[in-house]
């Protein structure tokens, strides 16, 4: 009788069971085999060179655009943001098809990195200067004025002023004085035509003159004004005019410079900090020189009061604006007298005033 395996069932053969001291790493071994796998493919060269030679093409648009347009700083980020966004929005539809036909994205990563960068950084460039210069509690501003175009007023904020076809002139009165030491933003349109006056070229004949310590120890009688005003400008252009030789900075007490203006079309500025500036694209500077008779107390001790420049004008913001001084015989656009005239009809002459570029 045929011995039977014990534990076995009857008419059932045993399974053939390695055996020897490496029986359980063989086993492993075949139930792990390597499946063999396919790699994707990746996007091509066609599809990563169409996308940057689209990029380059739109990007050859949007500089056009710019230059055609004539646009400042403000209209430079907005249409800079919406092209980025678009170049994004392009490459993510890129790679989900991509991705849907089973192939990898390739040499579009570094692209969408680069894109990706730059459309986090004019967020955040845009939002920056939106919330800065929205925020006029926080930059010392208590009076906006409004130049635009349509807006024709006398007297309406706060100011001896008058304005008419985008032009705002103000007087030497008291009352405009103190009403720019509360801070006035002026809020235009086109840097180009938009322009607020500060017509103080008569500051003597209102308000007489007055003694000022100078550096070397002497006194000295001046017919200037003292004090710290604060303006703010956007996409418009603020003159200040000034007798001639009146000394003055831009900045606080504290902290100032001295410059013929601050700010400009390709330019924001920031507590009298130039800020994002997109300068190259200004064919000549605006800057003046401060040289000649007028600006001696710029070099002489005996023409320079002891505690700084009498004149200090804080610029908590300028966006696409820009702040500068003139003195009175340098000075050839609007003054304010003429145009009250032709404002209140005491003048029949047309309004031939010019528009300082």
């Amino acid at each position: 009788m045929t011995g039977a395996v014990p534990g076995a069932v009857p008419g059932v053969m045993p399974s053939t069971v390695p055996n020897g001291p490496f029986a359980h790493d063989r086993m492993n071994a075949t139930a792990y085999a390597p499946t063999e796998s396919k790699r994707r493919k990746p996007a091509g060269p066609i599809v990563v060179l169409s996308i940057l030679g689209l990029t380059f093409l739109s990007f050859a648009g949007l500089m056009g655009l710019i230059w055609v347009n004539d646009m400042g700083i403000i209209g430079i980020m907005r249409l800079s943001t919406i092209w980025i966004a678009a170049v994004c929005i392009v490459m993510g539809l890129v790679v989900i098809i991509l991705g849907f036909k089973g192939r990898r994205t390739g040499g579009l990563i570094p692209l969408g990195l680069v894109a990706g960068g730059c459309a986090l950084c004019m967020t955040i460039v845009s939002g920056t200067s939106g919330v800065y210069y929205r925020d006029f509690g926080a930059s010392g501003i208590n009076t906006v004025v409004s130049l635009s175009q349509s807006v024709s007023a006398r007297n309406s904020d706060g100011m001896n002023d008058v304005q008419k076809d985008g032009i705002f002139v103000a007087d030497a009165s008291d009352a405009t004085f103190e009403t720019l030491q509360q801070g006035v933003a002026f809020s235009g349109e086109n840097y180009n035509t938009d322009q607020a006056i500060i017509d103080w070229s008569d500051w003597g004949k209102i308000h007489g003159p007055h003694t000022v310590k100078m550096l070397d120890g002497k006194t000295s009688i001046s017919n200037c004004p003292v004090g710290t005003i604060t303006i703010a400008a956007t996409q418009a252009q603020v003159h200040i005019v000034l007798p001639d030789s009146c000394t003055y900075a831009f900045g606080t007490a504290d902290s100032y410079s001295t410059s013929s203006g601050v700010g400009g079309k390709y330019e924001m500025v920031y507590n009298n900090y130039m800020g994002l500036s997109f300068g190259f694209f200004e064919a000549e500077s605006a800057t003046n020189p401060m040289n000649g008779p007028d600006y001696e107390w710029l070099d002489k001790g005996s023409a320079m009061p002891d505690n700084g420049p009498e004149l200090k004008i804080n610029i908590p913001y300028a966006v696409e604006a820009r702040v500068n001084v003139v003195y009175a015989s340098g000075w050839k656009g609007s003054t304010f007298q003429p145009l009250a005239d032709i404002y209140d009809g005491n003048s029949t002459s047309k309004n031939t005033t010019e528009q300082s570029e």
